[in-house]
């Protein structure tokens, strides 16, 4: 519920609410009072000084005309009880005696002393809290006696002290209603804003593990969403600062020691020249073709370590076409081809099937990945000893929405506990940290940020005969677009 709601709510209750409890209230008097009709109490009420009137125009005939009748008692009886009926009694007197009082106003005040109203003649008497009009007439019985007539007629239907308490009692209730009903809006307002204020003393702190949780609707729980949601995302931006600077710390761990081992060579190589160690031509040529050798290592490195910088912030522009992965592997295998050979290994492309296979790849970025992987088949085949056909083989099929790209060696293969790493950042299954034999463990992290790149997935895995087994799984596309002259380096 919004705060708008609630306050108009609040508002309307302030108003409404006691005036219902007022009434339930009063209601509650009136059964216990025994009016089962509240209705007929009212007009009961309102038909009184009418029927008061009738009894009082028959009792002032009878006393101006026919005053003997109040000598009979059936009659005195009777015109007390009719006045009885209609919350008055008659005090009649002769010759100054109290002859007869009703029994209306006995049940009223049982201890009055009605004789000092025969001198007094009030207007208005209070009988046990309730006011009384009274009127007097005089008249003569037929023996020639003075008689008198006192009529004491309720004019209140409730005791006097209940109009101030009654007053007091409505002020009372009714602020006391407004009260409440404030307390309580104003709590479910502020209740939510306070934890709103405590969870952003958190933020502020810098502990963002505690959950904004929205307690109540409208425009409290819609801050609370907007809180938490930006909580989410500092924490998750944080969490990322963090773990880039853990990168980075590792990454400067990583090319330090990677660039000193070639450094500290190439150094003690020149030192060699320079002492004149390398006194014949032959040890100069062999010095300076190491020298080279490690430089090259260096720049490969740097090279590798730029690429992958800027492929791990996403600052890479891909530049996407669509094309048959069966031809353009077919042209790749053809270039590399004659380069393996030198290493003495042989390059099969294992293909059956002539229909085109579209997939949309930059060229040149699935060329890097490919190279990568066959430069890793190629070093870790190199370090196997025994005599054997070093053979690297390459097939592509169709697998559902994706093309699926297998390489497969026939070197060591890869230990189970390093297979679910080899992936990761500097992670080498040769733990030697030489360039020549174990690599920068940058290639295949490289790789794997090509193919999601793509949108497609990477893994490796143990052939059954021996031997790694790289798996490429890249979307199919399924429709050809033809890339404009503009759009050739559009970043997609």
């Amino acid at each position: 519920m919004s705060i708008r709601v609630k306050l108009y709510m609040s508002y309307l209750a302030m108003v409404f609410l006691p005036l219902i409890l007022m009434s339930l209230f009063m209601i509650f008097v009136f059964y216990a009072r025994g009016v089962e009709d509240v209705r007929h109490y009212f007009e009961k009420e309102s038909k009184e000084p009418y029927l008061q009137a009738l009894v009082y125009g028959e009792l002032s005939y009878v006393l101006r005309n026919d005053a003997g009748q109040l000598e009979k008692r059936e009659y005195v009886a009777e015109i007390q009880q009719r006045l009885g009926e209609h919350w008055a009694g008659l005090v009649i007197s002769r010759e100054g005696q109290i002859k007869s009082v009703a029994p209306f106003l006995d049940q009223t005040a049982p201890n009055e002393n009605w004789n000092r109203f025969l001198q007094e003649r009030p207007s208005k008497v209070t009988f046990n809290s309730f006011q009384f009009e009274v009127s007097s007439l005089d008249f003569n019985y037929p023996d020639g006696g003075e008689g008198s007539a006192l009529i004491f007629r309720r004019i209140d239907t409730v005791p006097i002290y209940w109009r101030p308490v009654g007053t007091v009692f409505s002020l009372a209730f009714i602020g006391l209603t407004s009260l409440l009903l404030t307390y309580f809006v104003s709590r479910s307002i502020i209740r939510p804003i306070k934890e709103l204020e405590a969870a952003a003393l958190q933020i502020k702190d810098g502990d963002l593990s505690h959950k904004v949780k929205a307690t109540t609707k409208g425009e409290i729980g819609q801050l609370s969403n907007a809180f938490e949601d930006m909580r989410v995302r500092l924490k998750h931006s944080i969490d990322q600062s963090l773990l880039y600077e853990e990168n980075r710390k590792m990454l400067l761990s990583h090319i330090s020691h990677d660039l000193k081992t070639p450094i500290s060579a190439i150094k003690g190589y020149v030192e060699g020249i320079m002492d004149g160690i390398a006194n014949t031509d032959e040890k100069r040529i062999r010095y300076m073709e190491t020298i080279y050798r490690k430089a090259s290592d260096m720049d490969q490195l740097i090279d590798e370590l730029f690429l992958f910088s800027k492929l791990d912030l996403q600052t890479v522009a891909f530049d996407f076409k669509i094309i048959d992965i069966r031809r353009y592997l077919e042209h790749f295998l053809d270039e590399q081809r004659f380069d393996l050979e030198k290493s003495e290994v042989e390059l099969i492309y294992l293909t059956h099937e002539s229909e085109p296979l579209l997939i949309a790849a930059d060229p040149d970025k699935l060329s890097r990945v490919l190279t990568n992987i066959l430069n890793n088949c190629v070093k870790y085949m190199g370090q196997h000893t025994d005599s054997y056909n070093k053979q690297v083989f390459v097939r592509v099929r169709e697998l559902q929405q994706y093309a699926l790209i297998v390489i497969e060696d026939s070197g060591p293969g890869i230990e189970e506990d390093d297979l679910p790493f080899i992936f990761d950042r500097f992670y080498r299954a040769e733990q030697s940290r030489n360039l020549e034999t174990g690599g920068s463990g940058l290639g295949l992290a490289i790789v794997k940020q090509i193919i999601e790149g793509h949108g497609g997935t990477v893994w490796a895995e143990n052939a059954e005969q021996g031997g790694a087994r790289f798996c490429l799984k890249l979307p199919k596309s399924t429709t050809v677009h033809t890339v404009d002259e503009h759009e050739e380096h559009t970043n997609h």
